[in-house]
């Protein structure tokens, strides 16, 4: 956190008056004391979760309607990925086209100027609110890796012994079947020995894995990947149907300019009143400089043009550019409240 106050610069006092320049740092010469900062402009953040589908052919699919009566079966291997959410937020960064400096007139009365640690115009005669230490970040392991093989400790002795795919797919059913005996027994007491509440729930469960991934041998197995992909941009001004990003069946999530993939369209329509206020001139000296914020509606649509995000969204750089006037500075007693994340004036009181 940045706090300064300027009896030196180094210290937690800031001398200011109303003779104080405040000016854009990008056309005006540099103070060699003074303080920097600046306003921010709004990152539009894209978090794309896409999922990797995986279907594999059972090693016994052939035997699948024989033995088990059905023909849902997977018959031919296949990866296809598709779009399972979009999550879009914002965060603020400085703008480097509005960074302002401050000129301290040492004879002037003592006023505080609050900076975020990035820089950001927080406040006058405020101080930054205490943030703990501690990391709110809870450490996670990362999700563990599906398998894409079919699981052979299921495998008896008898399916071992077996000499051919024929052969092993009949043992397999049978062992099947005498799973689907020995659970229904246990869910209707039928057992001489019935086990008590939490081995029976242990049982069961290990019955329907087993259950699960023999009938994979027949059927075939499903393999499902989340990944998260994010994108950022800034847009300087309105943005019409542009791609963001292109999803292709064999890759995944792939770069706007790969043709490889179906695009996905991004929208920035600019919707800010532009009568509420005017821009100021940045190149005079006339004050504190904020934001006034400006607004847009951000779009995101499919290769097929239906509507998968929409949402109004505060874009600091749509809006305008407003100053309090210098002899703010000279009121020490005056407290000015600035939104670090929007640059826009929240209040002004004693």
């Amino acid at each position: 956190m940045k706090y300064f106050l300027l009896s030196a610069l180094l210290s937690s006092a800031l001398l200011l008056s109303a003779q104080t320049e405040v000016v854009n740092s990008q056309s005006r010469a540099i103070f060699p004391n003074g303080i920097t900062y600046s306003l921010p402009k709004t990152v539009i953040v894209v978090k794309v979760q896409a999922i990797k589908t995986i279907k594999l052919v059972g090693p016994y699919y052939q035997y699948t309607e024989r033995y088990l009566g059905t023909r849902d079966v997977i018959l031919k291997n296949s990866i296809t990925w598709s779009v399972k959410n979009v999550k879009v937020t914002t965060k603020a960064i400085p703008d480097e086209q509005n960074i302002y400096k401050i000129k301290p007139d040492l004879a002037s009365a003592t006023t505080f100027v609050t900076l975020t640690p990035e820089g950001l115009l927080y406040g006058l005669n405020v101080p930054l609110p205490n943030v703990s230490n501690q990391s709110d970040t809870v450490s996670t392991a990362a999700p563990e890796m599906p398998s894409l093989e079919f699981n052979n400790l299921i495998l008896t002795e008898d399916l071992l012994q077996a000499n051919s795919i024929a052969r092993m797919a009949e043992v397999a059913a049978k062992q099947i079947y005498h799973l689907r005996d020995s659970r229904m027994s246990l869910i209707t007491g039928e057992l001489d020995t019935m086990p008590d509440g939490s081995a029976m729930a242990l049982m069961l469960k290990k019955m329907d894995q087993s259950e699960k991934d023999l009938m994979e041998l027949f059927i075939g197995k499903t393999v499902t990947i989340p990944t998260t992909i994010t994108f950022e941009i800034i847009p300087a001004q309105e943005v019409k149907n542009e791609v963001l990003f292109r999803l292709s069946t064999e890759n995944g999530v792939v770069a706007r300019d790969d043709l490889s993939g179906q695009p996905y369209y991004l929208s920035v329509n600019d919707v800010t009143n532009k009568n509420s206020a005017g821009s100021v001139d940045r190149g005079s000296d006339n004050g504190l400089y904020y934001r006034l914020p400006g607004q847009a509606v951000v779009t995101l649509s499919d290769p097929t043009g239906n509507v998968i995000f929409r949402k109004s969204l505060t874009l600091d750089q749509f809006g305008s550019v407003q100053a309090l006037p210098a002899n703010i500075f000279n009121k020490n007693n005056l407290k000015v409240r600035i939104d670090p994340a929007t640059g826009a004036l929240l209040s002004i009181e004693k």
